[in-house]
C-alpha cells in the first residue's frame, strides 16, 4: 500500500462517525406532509406513520426526499394506498406496499414550452 493510499483512508474513528450519521440520517422519522422516496416511488407522509412503520419502510431503502425538485420524476403512491398501509397492521405491510406499488403512477407536470431557435 502506497503512502498516498494510506494517508487518503479514512481512519477507524472517521468511519465510525459516518456510519452512525448515516445510521441516525435513516433512522429519523420524517414529519407529516414529507416526501419519501424508493427507488422510482414516492409518497407522502400522513398522520398515522409509526415509528415501528417507518423502522419496517427504511429497511426496505424508503428515504425522505431532500431534494423536491426530484419529486417529479418519481411515481407517486395514492394517498389512499399509503392511509391503508399506515392504518394497517404489521402482519399486512408486505401485501399493502405491494399493491401500493401496483398503483403508482407518474403525475404530469406544467413546463414552459421550449422555444427553439
Amino acid at each position: 500500500m502506497g503512502w498516498f493510499s494510506f494517508l487518503s483512508r479514512p481512519s477507524r474513528a472517521q468511519q465510525q462517525r459516518r456510519e452512525r450519521a448515516m445510521t441516525r440520517r435513516a433512522a429519523a422519522k420524517p414529519h407529516i406532509g414529507a416526501t419519501i422516496y424508493c427507488a422510482d416511488l414516492r409518497m407522502t407522509v400522513q398522520p398515522g406513520l409509526s415509528d415501528e412503520l417507518w423502522r419496517w419502510l427504511a429497511e426496505r431503502g424508503w428515504r425522505e426526499l431532500h431534494d423536491l425538485s426530484r419529486r417529479h420524476q418519481l411515481r407517486a403512491v395514492p394517498a389512499s394506498a399509503v392511509s391503508a398501509l399506515f392504518d394497517a397492521p404489521p402482519e399486512r405491510w408486505e401485501a399493502l406496499l405491494a399493491e401500493a406499488v401496483k398503483q403508482a403512477i407518474f403525475k404530469p407536470t406544467l413546463e414552459k414550452p421550449r422555444l427553439v431557435a
